[in-house]
């Protein structure tokens, strides 16, 4: 789709399987600021390298490595890396999250997964891959949850049918919910994006709604505040 201009960097996802989406903004708009003493963070699923950056705006003193399947969109998340003023604290690590090496007690994972699991796939290899949770599930990350240290947190974006779903698979994996943040539409509609924000260690649960549009079909403030940091324009 080209260049997309954010406050303090801007990123190119030509030749990306998977597209800049609202998504991965309002995740790192609502996950980070949460954490912005973080000293390491690791964005799963890196892509063309949105999340990263964000990861990298906010956490002032953080490196932040990106982990990348796709050639492609490894090559993009570097030259968005590169071009952008926190080049020195950005790596890109290509490869497959589920085996390769990746660097331990981290103070936040990051990661706006592939979100279906079924249905005929893209032509597109690179689209197909981060479309599908075939490479790379909510499960899988929850699984490598010792990435993190123990006071460690996992900020995810979901659609909300998965709600039941992720729940699960987080407690299997020993992991506790700490915020979640239902996202609807309007005001009318029930929410069709959850953003969860899960620790290894139990403690207090925040449950909250935004919703983006008011009845009028106007961005609501909250909205206009949680992204203000990022967008040039909302």
């Amino acid at each position: 789709m080209g260049v997309f201009r954010f406050k303090q960097f801007s990123v190119d996802d030509s030749g990306c399987g998977m597209k800049i989406c609202s998504d991965s903004v309002l995740l790192g708009a609502w996950f980070l600021p949460s954490h912005s003493q973080a000293a390491s963070v690791l964005d799963i699923g890196a892509g063309s390298g949105l999340l990263a950056l964000m990861a990298a705006q906010v956490c002032t003193e953080a490196r932040v490595t990106g982990i990348e399947i796709d050639p492609k969109a490894a090559a993009a998340a570097r030259a968005n890396f590169a071009a952008s003023p926190f080049a020195a604290r950005l790596t890109v690590t290509e490869g497959d999250f589920n085996t390769i090496t990746l660097p331990l007690h981290n103070d936040i994972i990051i990661s706006n997964p592939p979100y279906f699991v079924t249905g005929e796939r893209s032509a597109d290899t690179a689209r197909s891959t981060a479309r599908h949770q075939a490479s790379l599930s909510y499960e899988a990350i929850f699984n490598k949850s010792g990435l993190i240290k123990p006071e460690g947190h996992i900020g995810l974006v979901s659609p909300a049918e998965f709600e039941h779903d992720i729940i699960f698979h987080a407690e299997m994996a020993g992991l506790k919910l700490r915020r979640l943040l239902r996202v609807c539409t309007t005001t009318a509609r029930a929410a069709t994006r959850l953003l969860w924000d899960f620790s290894r260690t139990d403690g207090p649960v925040t449950e909250e709604i935004l919703k983006l549009r008011n009845s009028a079909g106007e961005l609501t403030e909250g909205y206009r505040r949680m992204v203000d940091a990022f967008y040039v324009k909302i």
